[in-house]
């Protein structure tokens, strides 16, 4: 990968007058300003179906993409919508209001489409049908008789070929709803990428680890899952207790059965990943230490500390996916408790790994995140994730110790530009470096990220905008919450992108 840098910035964090971003005017704007800034990276989170929580790692689907991003301006732009229309989903922001707006749009698709469009909509039904039909089955389904499948009747619970025929039947004008939304979806979705390529930039996108119990993939298929008869977990996901969560995590996800996958060529993993390289450019593999080991919790309390190890597929399946889509697409997220089985594993795919500034003033001057101790430039650099305090949230909550040892390593082993030239920052000579202002501190922790060897440098566009906790995306071990921050309008303003494009400028990217 060439040496370059981008932002992370989810859809849903996207300006919108509707309380919620998607793939309409700001999104377009967004890239423009990525290009004017030099960036050359839009990093998203996952952008399947999340749950009713918000959460995009909880999906119900691990090949349809959310409703929920659609955007209601490109609908009236294709005449789908009237102004009106268009004014009372901008007024009135309920998820039944909006709903009541898409199936309007539906009905003018259906009676007023052209020849091409309902062509084009055929097409996609027909080449998607292996998931689509299951999914858009499994969400009629769910509005009808609840997203537990276990609890449905047994024939509809089982996935039973005649249940399935009956209920085709009886929810035949639903399951065409929820196929169009998946059209407008890909459509709209395909549309914004090309536009991003045209602008030179390009999209990192997020496989979830994990697809949710209640989803379509788990109700048409359980084999592939750790699921019984009865539909019931027999283990289930989540990790142990590490610095984000003592008690460990239960996520509630079923885990896989490898040995399935592995008898028929993990195909329903192949599937997964061709769709989301559909989307994406790069994707990043949430989890990765997860397909070496994986932590499996009893699923009859769900008890974290009750978990234990298992042995995962490691490069037999990597193997498979670097022969069918090559190793130079993906992104490794490898954080959290890494063994040196994991650490092989994760050097063996040629997969480069993540660099989180955040944790690179935990110890010491040993601490692998510190720029100064990346063994290679296969990597990419980031301040903060998604699961992170923003750097001004951070900084303002870290230690003494830790904030005056990032002043000292700025201005004693860092190679930016911004600590040789701001002699402020080392409050004085002597042995005591001083504890630079918040600001500071950002602005040297972006710029260090841009001065890493680092092929890829990403920054959360909350630090950019020097933003506090207020504006953090998601709490780990939190419910609530979480997945609702959004940026405000024209808050990236020109001269930050001008601020941007000369970073790039100065180091290269």
């Amino acid at each position: 990968m060439k040496r370059a840098s981008g932002i992370l910035l989810p859809l849903f964090s996207l300006p919108s007058k509707r309380g919620r971003g998607d793939m309409g005017p700001e999104a377009y704007r967004f890239i423009d300003k990525l290009s004017m800034a030099g960036q050359r990276y839009w990093q998203v989170l996952p952008i399947g179906p999340a749950n009713d929580k918000d959460c995009p790692y909880q999906s119900t689907s691990a090949f349809a993409g959310d409703p929920a991003y659609i955007s209601l301006e490109k609908l009236e732009q294709r005449g789908l919508l009237d102004a009106d229309r268009l004014s009372f989903a901008k007024a009135n922001r309920s998820a039944s209001s909006r709903d009541e707006v898409l199936r309007s749009a539906y009905l003018s698709f259906r009676l007023r489409g052209s020849g091409e469009e309902l062509r084009a909509f055929d097409l996609f039904c027909e080449k998607e049908a292996e998931w689509l039909d299951d999914f858009a089955l499994y969400t009629a389904l769910s509005d009808r008789l609840g997203r537990d499948w276990s609890r449905w009747d047994e024939d509809i619970s089982r996935c039973r070929e005649e249940a399935k025929a009956y209920w085709r039947d009886e929810l035949s004008e639903e399951i065409g709803f929820r196929r169009w939304l998946q059209f407008e979806f890909f459509t709209q979705w395909e549309d914004l990428r090309a536009y991003a390529h045209e602008k030179g930039v390009r999209v990192i996108g997020d496989i979830p680890y994990s697809v949710a119990f209640e989803s379509a993939d788990c109700w048409a298929d359980r084999r592939l899952f750790r699921i019984d008869e009865e539909g019931n977990q027999t283990e289930t996901s989540g990790v142990p207790p590490d610095q984000f969560t003592p008690k460990g995590q239960c996520w509630n996800n079923p885990l896989y059965d490898w040995n399935v996958h592995r008898e028929d060529g993990y195909r329903w993993w192949i599937r997964r990943i061709s769709q989301q390289l559909r989307f994406f450019d790069i994707l990043r593999i949430d989890h990765i230490r997860g397909f070496e080991s994986y932590y499996a919790i009893p699923g009859d309390d769900r008890d974290p500390m009750r978990g234990h190890w298992e042995k995962g597929p490691g490069m037999d399946f990597f193997g498979e996916v670097n022969r069918i889509f090559g190793s130079d697409r993906f992104i490794a997220e490898d954080l959290g408790f890494l063994t040196q089985q994991v650490h092989d594993m994760i050097r063996d795919t040629g997969y480069p790994g993540m660099k989180v500034l955040q944790f690179a003033f935990d110890t010491s001057e040993e601490n692998i995140y510190l720029p100064s101790n990346y063994e290679d430039n296969n990597c990419a650099v980031y301040t903060g994730t998604h699961d992170n305090d923003t750097t001004l949230g951070w900084y303002e909550k870290a230690e003494e110790w830790k904030k005056r040892f990032l002043t000292w390593y700025l201005r004693e082993k860092s190679c930016t530009r911004f600590s040789k030239d701001r002699a402020d920052l080392s409050g004085g000579s002597g042995e005591d470096p001083g504890i630079m202002d918040p600001e500071d501190a950002v602005r040297g922790m972006v710029e260090l990220a841009y001065s890493s060897r680092a092929d890829i440098c990403i920054i959360p566009m909350q630090d950019h905008l020097g933003l506090g906790s207020h504006a953090r995306i998601n709490t780990p071990g939190v419910a609530d919450g979480n997945w609702r921050w959004q940026m405000d309008e024209d808050a990236f303003t020109d001269e930050l992108a001008e601020g941007l494009k000369a970073l790039c400028r100065e180091y290269d990217r």
